[in-house]
């Protein structure tokens, strides 16, 4: 560093940078996600689907809707546009999208942890406050992770770290810790919320022990922060800093340097300070800039897809409600179907593994500027706009039942649904059938053809001389299913190979008759058969005989749903047929089943092994028989417990396996002879869903 440079040295005045730094991007710190402050002028409100309509056909039973075909309905969307603005402030503010990047939210600072906050050595102990933290703060729309980078002004790099989203994830936790333990002493919640640390994105708290080489450094340096996913990449590079050390005491600041010219370059072109460009769907775009205060901003990446699933008109006026999935928007919205997993379910790891995975999000639009805001696939913003015709009224919104399900087996299953009394609907598939006692209710056959697909089914709404094309989607699932098993069997000190055919069926409804408790999925049926392929022995002179086993059983759900994708308990009824040697044993008996996604705990334990990272269904099962259909044959308490499993390495074809332990003892008393064997096996086997 030569001595024209000025360093900036005071601690003070480091801490008094970073406290008041975090302005532009408005989005507390305990809270990833919420808007840019600039975001929310457009989306001051996100209307729930009920609250926001005018007049509904919504009621308590009647309470989930349709969404209307934004196609159909006349709503285009133009291609996607890159937006961005350098030429206000000098060329020191860059706003890429709806985020804005200049020197007061992104930045760096050196300095005791103690020193982070004005209040935090109350909570802090005295060797924990006196280590040098390195803090930093950017806008978190803007990167989600990477590596930072102190490179020196000959451009070698002389210290690099890695940070993962799991890493920022336990920072904001450490963050929101410190925040409780700081209002319990009586800070006042405001002062904990964004001021100091509380506003960082990220920090090393133990600079020294990081290995960071800022003690003794006599360059100068810049921070670039670096996050690559693929072939797609972003990177912010700060202004230049610089340190002095003293023993264990460090400080760093901004150096002094002469003013940058602010530059643009749009795939590799130079461009105006402030555009709109249009991108190709299909291509990475690339961007830089530079900021007339030193930073820099980059990004290479494919745009996300808007995958846009409604729009409909709101009581606000001149505000449309938008819905959609997978990628959310940069700006306010909310999470239509979150998680709902209680914090004990968490911490079990029993997360369900299977089912639609798609987030849904709803937003605000302006009806007179109908954009918003996407992230790329690795970095950057870009702009989606709307080209608007007729706005679908949400007072014509169509609503099903509450207890209408979200997986079928069958082609034309009978939802319930309502409208407005004034409203016709009809179907181009399926049919539909209004209620001629009340014009308000009908019932529609949903069209579902595609097995082991999201199924989408479309309904036409006239009302008030227009047609609104709306529509629902249901998955169709495999009722049917076939395996062939091995099992090796361990019993009376020998092993024992068994080959089994297993079938399984599930029910839509009894014969057409839907009654939700009695009969919508609700009932199963399996059976199976076992043959051993080598003798055991059956007296103590040495005879030997086969066994065979065949078992029929019957199964209720406790809650409806499909088979290999919605969690349930239930109650069965089991027919087992023994035959040993002469000896045949008919029994009946009942038992409970419990079949789920196999538990994310075990499920990321699997997935260690390339074969076993797909889909899983996990069941268990205890029957006990109790009732003898023989007369002449007496139990001795034969029971069942299973342990069974299967990877669905496609929608149709699987592999399984299991585990468990029976019991089969009774007595014949024709040929007064007894059975008692108590065995341990496990199995494996491949199937077909049909």
């Amino acid at each position: 560093m030569n001595s024209a440079q000025h360093l900036v040295l005071s601690v003070l005045l480091s801490f008094a940078s970073f406290a008041h730094a975090q302005t532009p991007e408005g989005t507390p710190a305990a809270a990833p996600n919420p808007a840019p402050a600039e975001a929310t002028e457009s989306t001051e409100e996100i209307p729930a689907p009920q609250r926001s309509l005018l007049k509904t056909a919504a009621t308590r039973d009647f309470n989930k809707p349709l969404y209307f075909d934004q196609l159909d309905n006349g709503v285009i969307l133009p291609p996607l546009e890159m937006e961005y603005d350098l030429s206000a402030a000098g060329g020191k503010n860059l706003k890429i999208g709806n985020v804005q990047l200049n020197e007061k939210n992104f930045f760096f600072a050196l300095l005791p942890l103690g020193k982070t906050h004005s209040q935090i050595n109350q909570i802090l102990g005295s060797g924990e406050a006196g280590k040098v933290a390195l803090v930093m703060a950017w806008p978190e729309k803007l990167m989600s992770h990477g590596t930072i980078e102190m490179i020196s002004r000959t451009g070698t790099v002389l210290w690099s770290y890695s940070f993962t989203e799991a890493d920022r994830t336990q920072w904001q936790k450490q963050l929101d810790t410190w925040r409780k333990e700081l209002v319990a002493k009586g800070v006042p919640s405001k002062d904990v919320v964004r001021s100091g640390i509380f506003g960082s994105q990220f920090a090393i708290s133990d600079a020294e022990s990081a290995k960071a080489p800022f003690w003794g450094q006599k360059e100068s340096f810049r921070f670039c922060l670096t996050q690559t996913d693929g072939r797609n990449s972003t990177k912010m590079c700060s202004q230049r800093y610089g340190s002095k050390s003293s023993g264990k005491t460090v400080v760093m600041g901004k150096v002094r340097a002469d003013a940058v010219t602010p530059r643009v370059l749009v795939n590799n072109e130079e461009a105006a300070l402030k555009n709109s460009v249009p991108v190709a769907a299909d291509m990475p775009s690339s961007f830089f800039a530079e900021l007339g205060t030193g930073e820099s901003y980059e990004f290479v990446t494919l745009p996300n897809k808007l995958e846009l699933m409604d729009i409909s008109d709101t009581k606000k006026p001149g505000v449309l409600r938008i819905v959609g999935y997978d990628t959310r928007p940069v700006g306010r919205s909310v999470i239509l179907n979150p998680d709902q997993y209680s914090s004990f379910t968490k911490m079990l790891g029993f997360e369900s593994t299977i089912g639609d995975p798609r987030k849904f999000w709803a937003a605000a639009i302006k009806k007179d500027d109908p954009k918003i805001y996407l992230p790329g696939q690795g970095g950057g913003i870009f702009k989606q706009k709307f080209e608007l015709s007729e706005i679908p009224r949400t007072q014509s919104r169509v609503y099903l039942s509450k207890r209408t399900p979200t997986g079928t087996y069958i082609d034309g299953i009978k939802l319930e649904g309502r409208k407005q009394p004034v409203a016709q609907v009809s179907s181009e598939q399926n049919s539909v059938k209004e209620n001629s006692q009340d014009p308000a209710s009908f019932v529609w056959d949903f069209k579902a053809t595609e097995r082991g697909q999201i199924n989408r089914s479309y309904l036409n709404v006239d009302i008030d001389g227009k047609t609104y094309k709306s529509y629902y989607e249901i998955y169709k699932g495999y009722p049917r299913e076939l395996s062939g098993r091995f099992t090796a069997v361990q019993a009376s000190g020998e092993f024992i190979f068994m080959g089994e055919v297993a079938y399984n069926q599930w029910f839509e409804d009894l014969f057409g008759w839907t009654n939700y408790w009695l009969s919508r999925q609700r009932w199963g049926f399996s059976a199976k058969y076992f043959q051993s392929f080598n003798q055991l022995k059956v007296d103590a002179a040495g005879n030997t005989a086969p066994l065979s086993v065949m078992t029929v059983d019957l199964k209720y759900r406790a809650t409806p749903g499909l088979w290999g994708r919605d969690e349930s308990v239930g109650a069965m009824v089991s027919y087992q047929s023994v035959t040993f040697d002469q000896l045949k044993a008919p029994m009946l008996g009942v038992g409970a089943f419990w079949a789920r996604s196999m538990p994310k705990v075990f499920d990321d334990f699997f997935n260690i092994l390339p074969f076993m990272r797909y889909p899983k269904w996990v069941d268990m099962e205890f029957i006990y028989y109790v009732s003898s259909m023989d007369s002449n044959v007496t139990l001795n308490a034969p029971m069942s417990l299973n342990f069974h499993g299967k990877v669905l390495w496609s929608e149709r074809y699987f592999g399984e396996a299991g585990f468990g332990m029976k019991r089969y003892g009774f007595t014949d008393g024709s040929v007064n002879q007894k059975a008692e064997l108590n065995t341990f096996y496990g199995t494996v086997g491949l199937g077909i869903n049909f």
